[in-house]
C-alpha cells in the first residue's frame, strides 16, 4: 500500500473517531483531544489529496486543519 493511501486512511480513522465521540456526547467538539484528532484526520486525508489531484478536497482538508489548529490555539472562552 502507498504510504499517501495508508496515511489518508489513519486520517479518516482520527475523523470519524473525533465525530462519532462527539455525536454520542462522549466527548466535546471543543475538547483538546476532538481538535487534535479533527486537526491531524485532516491534515493527512489533505496530503493525499493533494497527491492525487483532488484540490476541492485538499483545500477543505486544509482549511479543516487550520481551524482545528487555530481552535487549539486560541480557545473560545467558556464564558461565551
Amino acid at each position: 500500500m502507498e504510504l499517501t493511501m495508508a496515511a489518508a486512511y489513519l486520517g479518516m480513522i482520527f475523523v470519524l473517531a473525533a465525530f462519532a465521540l462527539e455525536t454520542r456526547a462522549l466527548i466535546s467538539s471543543r475538547s483538546l483531544i476532538y481538535l487534535i484528532s479533527m486537526g491531524i484526520g485532516e491534515l493527512l486525508l489533505t496530503i493525499r489529496a493533494t497527491v492525487t489531484g483532488e484540490w476541492p478536497f485538499a483545500v477543505l482538508g486544509a482549511i479543516w486543519a487550520a481551524f482545528a489548529l487555530y481552535s487549539i490555539i486560541r480557545p473560545v472562552s467558556s464564558e461565551n
